[in-house]
């Protein structure tokens, strides 16, 4: 088979980077696109000086003209990661509208809109994969990440429908649902009302919730970028179901909550994890 093309998004840092250093390793011709692609630059050199086929291009996924820039640069994408987004963190009493429909626009309206853009190719040549970056919160949804969590949750509803809907035509369709990975993207997450520091009715709820995560993850256990990209990979190569949870903590509480109704989970995390609120 010819080589062939990945577009990743989100690949200026954390699994977007390490996903396309990966595949540029293993001779995938890897364009990684980001609002700031100038980040990785360590990325492109290194690239180049081992000879791999990797290009960095400028792609704003909220953004329907740059997304169409970035595209025309490529031509055909035979395997999309979408990769892109952040995190708006506060107790939702505290939110805005505008906070809901900034935290779609990257989280769904982006990958929503790379989809729609590469499928009808992929439909055409009967062939393609596409790769969607969830979170453990697009399976089961926590205090003070309301609106994250909807954000995955309509993510993988779109995968969900998608895989019944394109299968046919010979498109592979797989969600990635990593739990807490070691990248800046708790530092680039946009902080609202309590989570902000403010005074606030949920003061006690962030401070519970800080040391429940810890208890998730004991001992600093957190995965790394570099083995959910590897999941990436082996999804891609060898992909044969819809899923794959990444991480100790992920596989952890996905699997509790597959196994358990809602007020039996409920019941066993707040135990678990010293919640008391």
């Amino acid at each position: 088979m010819a080589q062939q093309t990945v577009l990743i998004t989100g690949a200026s840092s954390g699994i977007g980077k390490a996903t396309a250093k990966l595949l540029a390793e293993k001779g995938y011709r890897v364009f990684g696109a980001a609002r700031r692609p100038e980040v990785a630059n360590d990325l492109a050199d290194e690239a180049k000086s081992k000879g791999h086929d990797l290009t960095l291009l400028s792609m704003d996924v909220r953004d329907d003209a740059s997304v169409k820039a970035g595209l025309d640069k490529i031509g055909e994408v035979d395997i999309l990661v979408n990769n892109a987004g952040f995190a708006v963190d506060g107790p939702l009493e505290e939110m805005t509208v505008a906070d809901l429909e900034d935290q779609f626009a990257t989280n769904v309206s982006g990958p929503f809109r790379l989809i729609t853009a590469v499928l009808p190719g992929m439909r055409q040549r009967g062939r393609g994969v596409i790769v969607n970056v969830s979170s453990i919160s697009g399976v089961v949804a926590s205090p003070l990440n309301g609106i994250y969590s909807s954000s995955k949750w309509a993510l993988e509803a779109l995968s969900e429908s998608l895989h019944f809907e394109v299968g046919h035509f010979g498109i592979r369709i797989h969600i990635i649902e990593p739990g807490s990975v070691e990248t800046p993207f708790g530092d680039n997450a946009r902080r609202v009302g309590a989570a902000a520091g403010n005074e606030s009715p949920y003061h006690d709820l962030i401070e519970q919730w800080e040391t429940a995560q810890e208890k998730l993850n004991p001992g600093g256990s957190t995965t790394q970028p570099e083995e959910v990209a590897a999941v990436i990979v082996d999804a891609i190569e060898n992909g044969d179901k819809l899923r794959y949870p990444v991480g100790n903590d992920a596989n952890m509480v996905i699997t509790a909550r597959k196994n358990m109704d809602f007020e039996a989970f409920e019941s066993v995390m707040r135990q678990q994890l010293g919640l008391t609120w």
